[in-house]
């Protein structure tokens, strides 16, 4: 169930003025972030992108400019061709800004909202706490989470594949689509 903020709105009627309550729903933030991908047990994820657009929940319209930020990691050498294919370049990230940089924006972005995305309960939400920790800072808090990927397995099952973002988009006839945050500048 979504958790909802009240606020108290001032309302002008005749020559007094009276007080009224006013539920107020927080923004949806959809948010997707990229990786670099450990090749041992040993090896951990670090975030190189973050992306999220803003939707009001009554009318699923945004309602706010996205946040796009490349993250630069501390060893460039996570970079893989697989990255590089996705336009996620050495260059890109070397003009990037490190994470602590850039953790302000986005613990702004989320913190109080509600989060959806695909697999953002076990994958998205957990790199996000995981960067937080390493500097040593506290992590956003969501009012709620809408993850596509449990909504989608329930209806679907496995007819869409492995839910995947592209063997959705197979499935449902959408075309190539590209998994990328960057891409929320076209939206």
């Amino acid at each position: 169930m979504l958790a909802k903020t009240m606020a108290y709105m001032s309302m002008e009627e005749g020559e007094g003025s009276s007080r009224a309550m006013v539920e107020e729903e927080p923004e949806i933030a959809f948010f997707d972030v990229e990786t670099s991908m450990p090749w041992g047990p040993r090896e951990r994820r670090t975030l190189l992108e973050f992306g999220s657009i803003f939707l009001c929940p009554r009318q699923l319209v945004e309602v706010a400019e996205p946040f796009i930020t490349l993250v630069r990691p501390s060893d460039l050498g996570v970079v893989t061709e697989a990255l590089e294919r996705k336009g996620i370049t050495r260059g890109a990230l070397e003009d990037a800004p490190p994470f602590c940089d850039v953790a302000d924006n986005i613990h702004n972005v989320l913190h109080g909202r509600i989060w959806a995305g695909h697999n953002i309960i076990s994958f998205d939400s957990e790199i996000i706490r995981e960067a937080f920790a390493e500097i040593g800072r506290s992590p956003p808090e969501p009012k709620g989470m809408i993850d596509t990927l449990p909504l989608l397995t329930q209806t679907f099952g496995r007819r869409a594949g492995n839910m995947k973002m592209a063997n959705l988009a197979d499935y449902f006839n959408l075309g190539p689509q590209i998994h990328r945050r960057i891409i929320f500048q076209n939206c």
